[in-house]
């Protein structure tokens, strides 16, 4: 892991690559669990900075993948691998980097690493997620066809230095602004986008820090003391993801529900209409439930530390926005339900009328005739 600065001149720093992926409905941990055989375990974050008191953090199930080395730009890499996967039908590839470098821009070609074989970071986590889906799929609810194209997030950490962070950060904020919104020329950035860039930072002890952008974040603390802060940005990360991939779904449901909507118009095709009708109760509440677990998964609320920093990660990632947008079509769903319900019961109680009045008819009909007669 990482430590102070060693040999004038050289920086010891960790490149973090996260990726999430929506790969089902839902997930039965425990099941996986005792499949896995030992393979997999609950995920123990730790000590927690300034956590209430016997706060409820969320517990993934944690895969750990073995390391293996790779020869890149940057020279021969070893890359430790994790995987976590979580009961809304998600899993989340870690990939870990330790690296030496000169100075903070050296961390730039480590943005987009490219191996000498062609395949880039990306290629190795899809590979990773591939073969850890394909072990858990039997106890998948409803799982992809195949793993779409992941969220992905880079978070570089470095050591400690002198003077303390917040200190530090003033001396080298257009490197950090650099660095995180992908720029290889700090001078080239403009004062508005570099103190754009390097506004949500957050502080603890006098030595860490944490920059927040939308792409990347800048971790500055000693090792193993951000594990806290890169959970709270992979959890942020995986639901940006699970929002986008239900925001998607929701998309191809009323574009299917409309088209169905038109066709339950006609008075004859009454099964027609029970099919949509049922389908729009199963996607209502599929997306309901997931939308809540979604956020149960995510309770980072009051004014301690690590919840400015989801704070942070949420307000880069527009997680708001995204989760309007979901409930904004899960209204729109329920609306057109809620139409074709009372449309389906008038026309039951059409039938209803027209079947009482049918009888009264025939039963007048009948009286008359044996009066007749």
């Amino acid at each position: 892991m990482m430590s102070n600065r060693v040999d004038e001149g050289v920086m010891k720093a960790e490149v973090i690559y996260l990726y999430a992926y929506d790969i089902a409905q839902e997930a039965d941990l425990a099941a996986i669990e005792a499949s896995l055989r030992g393979s997999a375990e609950w995920f123990d974050l730790g000590r927690l900075k300034d956590a209430p008191r016997d706060f409820p953090v969320y517990r993934p199930l944690s895969i750990q993948i073995n390391e293996t080395s790779a020869e890149g730009a940057a020279g021969s890499l070893m890359m430790k691998a994790s995987v976590k996967l979580f009961s809304v039908g998600a899993l989340s590839v870690k990939i870990r980097i330790l690296v030496d470098v000169d100075s903070l821009m050296d961390l730039y070609k480590f943005r987009d690493l490219v191996f000498k074989d062609g395949l880039t970071l990306e290629s190795h986590a899809h590979k990773v997620a591939l073969q850890v889906f394909g072990k858990i799929k039997p106890n998948l609810v409803s799982p992809a066809t195949e793993l779409p194209q992941p969220e992905g997030y880079t978070v570089f950490c470095v050591s400690p230095t002198e003077p303390e962070g917040d200190v530090w950060l003033r001396q080298h904020e257009r490197e950090v602004a650099a660095l995180l919104v992908g720029v290889s020329d700090p001078t080239r950035l403009s004062v508005q986008e570099v103190q754009e860039t390097v506004s949500l930072r957050y502080s603890y002890y006098r030595h860490d820090l944490a920059v927040v952008d939308w792409d990347a974040a800048l971790v500055m603390d000693r090792a193993g003391d951000y594990n806290d802060t890169l959970y709270v940005m992979e959890m942020a990360n995986l639901q940006l993801e699970e929002l986008r991939a239900y925001d998607r779904m929701l998309d191809q449901s009323l574009d299917k529900a409309y088209d169905d909507a038109k066709k339950t118009a006609r008075v004859y095709d009454w099964g027609a209409r029970r099919r949509v009708l049922n389908e729009l109760r199963t996607i209502r509440m599929d997306v309901t439930k997931v939308a809540d677990e979604i956020s149960n998964i995510t309770k980072f609320f009051g004014d301690w530390h690590l919840a400015r920093v989801y704070m942070g990660c949420a307000a880069r990632f527009h997680l708001e926005d995204w989760e309007k947008s979901v409930s904004r079509k899960l209204r729109a769903l329920d609306g057109l339900y809620t139409m074709l319900q009372t449309d389906s019961n008038n026309w039951v109680m059409l039938i209803l009328e027209a079947s009482i009045v049918a009888l009264f008819i025939i039963d007048l009909v009948i009286i008359v005739w044996l009066g007749k007669a």
